[in-house]
């Protein structure tokens, strides 16, 4: 796709290039060089509809060409993003099933208050 759009566009600059010759030059060639397809202001306005419709055909080729890579970029994306969350729910469910055991490196010490002590104690 991308050698393809690449060319197109190579075409498309061309197109512009040509168009904006014209553009500038309309005088010279119709009445300094001596074309046999552009004798005449009618030839040049012919010329100028023609250039105007490859034109139109390249823009909307531009336009249909665009739209295929946008949909095939976007259908990339989303498998993607299912690939990612396929891998988030794997490693959740793998820290899940993995006992969590705290590390202390000693027992806690559990004090025992004044007032326990002597409730416990028989009278």
């Amino acid at each position: 796709m991308k050698k393809f759009k690449t060319f197109f566009y190579g075409i498309y600059i061309l197109y512009f290039a040509f168009s904006a010759f014209i553009a500038f030059n309309y005088e010279k060639i119709v009445l300094h060089w001596d074309w046999d397809w552009i004798s005449t202001w009618t030839g040049l306005i012919r010329l100028v509809l023609q250039m105007g419709g490859i034109g139109t055909i390249l823009f909307i080729t531009e336009i249909i060409v665009e739209n295929i890579h946008l949909i095939s970029k976007r259908s990339k994306i989303k498998a993607l993003e299912n690939e990612v969350t396929d891998l988030k729910a794997k490693l959740y469910d793998k820290s899940n099933t993995q006992p969590v055991t705290p590390q202390v490196s000693e027992p806690p010490i559990i004090e025992k208050k004044e007032e326990e002590d002597k409730s416990q104690e028989p009278s």
